[in-house]
């Protein structure tokens, strides 16, 4: 079976953030061709998720995104675990986001929204 979505293994939330344990199945849909022998999760859906988890845990809201600035570090491989903490100032309209696990940071990023 073929799946859009991580494995969420533990959502923790506190007012304006919002931390959730995930795993990329190795049957995600995003990782065929993307690359062949050494799948990675593409940037374009770690961005897609935060801004989607943004929506359904912080009220982020359906405002088109502005500006989206994003820095990758290291590819994140299907099967391993990490966090993904979006942090939102509702004032600036800003979602920020890192992925990250013990070892260290995969990206970072922050998407600005409409009025």
């Amino acid at each position: 079976m073929t799946v859009t979505e991580p494995a969420i293994r533990e959502v923790r939330r506190s007012v304006g953030r919002v931390e959730l344990s995930l795993s990329v199945p190795e049957s995600l849909l995003y990782l065929r061709g993307h690359f062949p022998g050494f799948a990675i999760l593409p940037g374009v859906v770690q961005v897609d998720w935060a801004i989607r988890y943004g929506r359904q845990y912080l009220g982020v809201g359906s405002a088109a995104a502005t500006t989206v600035q994003v820095k990758f570090r290291k590819p994140i491989r299907p099967g391993r675990p990490f966090e993904l903490r979006l942090d939102y100032n509702g004032e600036q309209r800003r979602l920020s986001f890192e992925c990250r696990d013990e070892e260290g940071l995969y990206s970072s990023g922050q998407v600005v929204f409409a009025a």
